[in-house]
């Protein structure tokens, strides 16, 4: 019966987000972006990563990382509003716009890395539930194809196009999510019911050790910043709005579901967490519920993909001044993620990639700090400077110190 009502949710709630209320309202576009971004690098993974580090203190921890996203998404909006119009005048304003000049380059290689290392993701985990295991150039060949439509996508319909993409794969991927939810809820309230208790086996780590690595699972919910990019369709108010909503959305998401996962979560082998054996996992709620995950995870990683190659190629089309058009910017983008495909080991690059996100926040607090003198005196200055040094201090610590957990 739970089968049945699992699908059925999953279904209605397809409906709703293929409404065409919600699939004509351009601020639910400039949503997506943000969205996609965040959900598609994080939402199967994050219950098992903090439950390995932290275990019954999991809730505690995703609500501190999520506070902290936050946080530095407002160091962002606050630079959208302020800081964009300093950069237009970057003759008037040097020192903002070399500080953002490296912001951006450091963002642009985790951009691409990114674009390649999710879409290799994606290739690995449908060839393996193909049968096709350690097929390494059939996964490379995957990977290529997936990225040539994405930028076929891009070069010809625009950014309008890949927003299409990432509305399907975003609308099926909540649809799944709900759904999970709802069954979930109904495993933790047999599992209340039964009195049974919680028992997570994890590694014993010093206190610094935990640190450095949540220090690393906060770059997991990292995406927020692709709505700095989307200046080109969307002004500047309607960028800060879905971005605020895109992380209050994926905030509730994340937190919601690390709760409500834990008593799945418990049944891992946590030393050596593998997204096959989550989907799998939830077959204890509900045997429909394995072959449903696997199509979020794959649309997962492709929404994430689609949304860091609009952020990348808008980033490109800014940062040559416009020289290079957004349509471009998307086959360039695309064409250094295909050689990384083909000569890295993405894993290993995907940790600097990491730490090149965290330094991209972390340079955008001292934009921040630069664009505050130039609109604010007295106490809402020094306000504003307190909430970014804050922020950047943080930052320092993740860009140094941080374990990366992609």
């Amino acid at each position: 019966m739970l089968n049945v009502i699992i699908v059925v949710v999953a279904a209605i709630m397809l409906l709703f987000m293929f409404h065409p209320r919600l699939t004509q309202n351009n601020s639910w576009h400039a949503t997506l972006t943000p969205l996609s971004s965040i959900i598609g690098s994080g939402f199967l993974i994050l219950a098992p990563l903090l439950a390995s580090v932290v275990g019954l203190y999991s809730p505690v921890a995703v609500v501190g990382i999520v506070v902290l996203a936050y946080a530095i998404g407002s160091v962002i909006r606050f630079n959208i509003i302020h800081a964009e119009p300093l950069l237009h005048e970057r003759n008037a304003h040097p020192l903002i716009y070399k500080v953002d000049l490296v912001a951006n380059a450091a963002l642009s290689f985790a951009y691409v890395t990114a674009v390649a290392f999710y879409l290799s993701l994606l290739s690995s985990f449908l060839l393996t539930y193909l049968g096709y295991e350690n097929a390494h150039n059939l996964e490379r060949t995957l990977t290529t194809l997936i990225i040539v439509f994405i930028a076929a996508t891009g070069f010809l319909r625009g950014l309008a196009g890949l927003e299409k993409l990432e509305a399907y794969s975003m609308s099926l991927q909540l649809s799944i999510v709900a759904a999970l939810l709802l069954g979930v809820f109904v495993y933790d309230y047999n599992f209340m019911q039964s009195e049974q208790s919680l028992s997570f086996e994890i590694q014993d780590r010093d206190l610094i050790d935990k640190v450095f690595t949540l220090a690393g699972i906060l770059l997991v919910v990292q995406g927020f910043e692709t709505s700095r990019f989307l200046g080109e369709k969307y002004h500047a108010e309607v960028r800060v709005r879905t971005m605020r909503r895109a992380q209050l959305i994926s905030g509730a998401l994340f937190v919601i579901s690390v709760v409500a996962l834990m008593p799945i979560v418990q049944h891992l082998n946590l030393e050596h967490i593998q997204v096959a054996e989550i989907v799998a996992a939830t077959g204890l709620v509900a045997t429909a519920l394995p072959l449903m995950l696997i199509v979020a995870a794959i649309m997962s990683q492709f929404s994430a993909a689609v949304a860091d190659t609009v952020g990348a190629g808008s980033l490109a089309s800014e940062s040559s001044h416009g020289k290079l058009k957004t349509n471009m910017g998307y086959l360039v983008v695309s064409i250094f993620a295909i050689m990384l495909v083909w000569t890295a080991d993405l894993l290993e690059i995907m940790s600097f990639a990491s730490r090149a996100f965290a330094l991209y926040y972390l340079l955008q607090c001292f934009v921040g700090i630069m664009a505050n003198r130039h609109h604010y005196k007295n106490k809402v200055r020094l306000l504003h400077n307190v909430h970014f040094a804050t922020v950047a201090g943080i930052l320092v610590f993740v860009v140094i110190f941080a374990m990366p957990a992609e």
